[in-house]
């Protein structure tokens, strides 16, 4: 798991996870198979997102991928209660939907070594392309492609 009820706990304290995890309160503890089981989920979206770039298991967990995890397993957490989602919450869901398309399109690179290989391990960063072409440097312009498509 990418991150862990008590990364939860020191996110939004331990009392809200608490009324977010058990479905008949009033309760003392967090249902951790309820917690456990929206990390996952998370953590499955995490993994759909890196599958391509990076080889899983990840070996060692950066930050990001942990606050992605939470952010992610937060706001499931909280779609759980027929109340609105706090916005803050729902801004860091979107925000972290936001950056694992980033990391699947490549726009965004985790400093981790690269998916498939076994010969070497070379960052990611090698089999990304980087070009100088700009708007110019094309042969047909959007104005002569408007042409042939209406």
């Amino acid at each position: 798991m990418y991150c862990t009820v008590g990364d939860l706990i020191s996110r939004i304290g331990e009392k809200i996870l608490i009324n977010l995890t058990n479905d008949v309160l009033p309760a003392t503890t967090v249902n951790t198979e309820i917690a456990n089981e929206n990390i996952a989920i998370a953590d499955d979206l995490i993994n759909s997102s890196l599958r391509n770039k990076y080889k899983l298991p990840l070996r060692s967990v950066p930050n990001l991928v942990k606050q992605l995890s939470a952010d992610i397993t937060i706001y499931r957490l909280y779609c759980r209660r027929p109340q609105n989602v706090p916005e803050n919450y729902k801004k860091n869901y979107e925000i972290a939907l936001q950056i694992l398309k980033d990391l699947q399109s490549g726009a965004k690179v985790l400093d981790l070594p690269s998916s498939f290989g076994d010969e070497s391990e070379t960052s990611l960063s090698s089999a990304l392309y980087l070009t100088d072409k700009t708007e110019d440097d094309r042969r047909f312009s959007k104005d002569v492609m408007k042409r042939f498509f209406i």
